[in-house]
């Protein structure tokens, strides 16, 4: 009975296909339907993996911008003598100097003749990333400051280093 029943269903349904009227709007809404849902799926599934490898990739550039600023603000407080307050003498420039956050830099400010020296060049500083030198101090012969990495005002890396000046008095 049920062999029947299965064999009656397939011929109509052939029987189906082999007219030449097409398909009822039901059938036709339900294809559409089903096509459109399907790629809203494909289309959110794209934009979930694009946002993700913009946020890996920006992190990964914090990070490398982490670590170029870290070096260099290092490097010049390894060179200091002289140490104030807030600036040193800079055996590497040969001149008094302070570090000063400006615009999206740090930059290098010498005293004498107030001249100031991005830190960081153009090339290193990417994807609206900025770079920002905080609580600098000088205790027991270290420096200690932190270096953080700013995206649209929210922090996305940042670092608390402490450097031994080698011409430290």
């Amino acid at each position: 009975m049920r062999n029947k029943q299965y064999r009656y269903e397939v011929v109509g349904i052939m029987q189906k296909l082999k007219t030449s009227q097409g398909f009822s709007m039901s059938e036709m809404l339900a294809a559409v339907l089903i096509i459109a849902l399907t790629f809203s799926f494909i289309g959110g599934g794209i934009t979930v993996v694009k946002d993700a490898y913009q946020n890996i990739t920006l992190r990964a550039e914090a990070q490398t911008l982490l670590s170029t600023t870290a070096s260099a603000v290092s490097s010049e407080l390894r060179n200091a003598r002289d140490i104030g307050e807030t600036s040193f003498y800079s055996t590497q420039r040969e001149c008094r100097i302070h570090l000063e956050n400006k615009n999206d830099n740090i930059y290098i400010v010498t005293e004498a003749a107030s001249e100031e020296v991005p830190l960081l060049t153009g090339k290193t500083i990417t994807g609206g990333l900025v770079p920002k030198i905080e609580n600098l101090r000088y205790e027991n012969g270290i420096f200690t400051y932190q270096i953080k990495i700013y995206h649209q005002s929210k922090v996305y890396e940042e670092q608390e280093i402490s450097v031994r000046p080698m011409n430290a008095e």
